[in-house]
């Protein structure tokens, strides 16, 4: 019998079963990773922003892209739904919608982003209050696109492992 030795890892004589079995063991994990940092991000974040609202507001007023009284407005509300939603995705509650929210404000943050920069505006981006955020620039529009991608992950696989939706998995 001439018959060629069988690969399960080659798509000629098998599946890919193996690698299909490690993804299912660490897609999990590696959600729960993205998880922690997406939320952890967003707490870090927030809690400047909360402790010196007038700071945060005057960075968002660097934008000019909204009247005095909405600046003030966003700069009480923004980093208090920052803080909500990077904390339910560190513990992993309402994970599809809370990384919606989140995909929805880095969209935000991006798209203010891209106009300072565009516009030439030599401004801190606000991202952690008065003293933590850097000047704005393609490469933060760069990093913001990037975690919306991640963000963009969870929406689509928002199972992940030590979760209070999902337990231990």
């Amino acid at each position: 019998n001439s018959e060629e030795p069988r690969c399960d890892l080659c798509p000629k004589h098998g599946s890919f079963d193996v690698i299909y079995t490690l993804m299912d063991v660490l897609r999990p994990w590696i959600g729960l990773a993205l998880r922690i940092f997406i939320g952890g991000y967003f707490v870090y974040a927030a809690v400047p922003k909360i402790i010196e609202p007038l700071a945060f507001a005057t960075s968002i007023g660097h934008y000019g892209l909204m009247p005095n009284w909405l600046v003030n407005a966003y700069a009480l509300v923004i980093p208090w739904l920052e803080l909500l939603v990077g904390g339910a995705l560190v513990v992993g509650y309402r994970v599809r919608t809370s990384t919606v929210l989140a995909g929805i404000m880095l969209v935000m943050f991006t798209l203010a982003v891209a106009w300072a920069v565009a516009w030439g505006l030599k401004i801190d981006c606000g991202c952690f209050g008065a003293d933590g955020g850097e000047e704005v620039s393609w490469l933060k529009v760069l990093k913001n696109t990037a975690m919306i991608g991640l963000c963009a992950y969870l929406v689509w696989r928002p199972t992940t492992a030590v979760s209070l939706e999902n337990g231990l998995l």
